[in-house]
């Protein structure tokens, strides 16, 4: 099985995280000032994040950066 992508782990720690948070898309992009369609995208793996993104996504989720690219 090949290793799972930036983008996947990306898109797969975002939703667990903001699941695990109870938090709605919407919830997400109020806290992070991203675009709730934006971050549909980027959990989708639609859409690459960019990096200030990725750091505000783990500022609203209240996880270091590096959590989002957990391969656990």
């Amino acid at each position: 099985m090949k290793p799972l992508s930036a983008r996947e782990l990306l898109a797969r720690n975002l939703r667990r995280l903001r699941e695990e948070r109870g938090l709605s898309i919407d919830d997400l992009a109020r806290l992070t000032g991203i675009a709730a369609r934006r971050i549909g995208a980027i959990e989708a793996t639609a859409a690459d994040a960019h990096l200030d993104e990725v750091g505000l996504i783990a500022l609203g989720l209240g996880e270091r950066i590096a959590a989002l690219f957990a391969t656990e």
